[in-house]
């Protein structure tokens, strides 16, 4: 049941400013501003409900072991790049400072690029999502013998030791009102987890306490790197 409010609460939400910009749009005074207005409000609350909908669905394949992975060889950095462009948007408007260190050697592994950059963009947007405004967001990218570690740390409001576990759970919900007024269906770090998984790989998070930041830790096999 509190799941299923949860859920309707999100769906529900952009509605309102996509009726709005569709009766802008369909008037007939409205000023080219204000149609350009209105087309990108409808374009960005569309995509927000479809990736919401596409993260249910890529959980429920997971769970049901149909979540089909595309692998190939490929380069770290573009991925990087794809996740960083999808949490722009929300780095920039809660005015973050995100700070990005890889290596300076290409690094080349058999993943799912497209589930990859899903994985680094959901933890960069939680990074984000529950860091006040104005604070400051590290991706580190280090090489580790046969494996890549990827590092998002933020300066957020942090975890208390008995959710660091918890957190990877489906719909988990961590007891705090920053969290209750910001988070969504609490299904970006179950989707990581279980996308990091099918890669052999394995994530976790640490903190040092609550209001002292988040670190989570993506570790990815070499195989077959030089």
């Amino acid at each position: 049941d509190e799941f299923l409010a949860m859920l309707a609460h999100e769906l529900r939400n952009p509605l309102a400013p996509i009726r709005q910009a569709a009766l802008i749009a369909r008037s007939s005074a409205a000023t080219p501003a204000q149609l350009l207005w209105s087309h990108q409000v409808i374009e960005r609350q569309v995509s927000h409900m479809a990736r919401l909908l596409d993260d249910l669905l890529d959980v429920s394949r997971i769970t049901r072991g149909r979540l089909e992975m595309r692998k190939s060889r490929t380069e770290l950095s573009p991925i990087i790049d794809a996740a960083i462009e999808m949490a722009r948007p929300l780095i920039d408007s809660r005015r973050h400072a995100l700070q990005v260190d890889m290596p300076p050697e290409p690094i080349a592994f058999e993943v799912d690029p497209l589930r990859m950059a899903q994985v680094v963009g959901n933890l960069l947007t939680n990074a984000a999502k529950y860091t006040p405004s104005g604070g400051a967001i590290q991706l580190i990218v280090r090489r580790e013998e046969s494996r890549v570690a990827i590092h998002v740390i933020d300066s957020g409001i942090g975890l208390a030791p008995e959710a660091l576990q918890a957190i990877f759970q489906m719909f988990y919900q961590v007891n705090s009102t920053f969290e209750r007024s910001e988070s969504g269906l609490g299904i970006g770090l179950a989707l990581a987890k279980g996308l990091v998984e099918l890669h052999e790989g394995t994530i976790e998070a640490r903190s040092a306490g609550i209001g002292r930041g988040s670190e989570f830790v993506v570790r990815l096999p070499l195989t077959g790197t030089e």
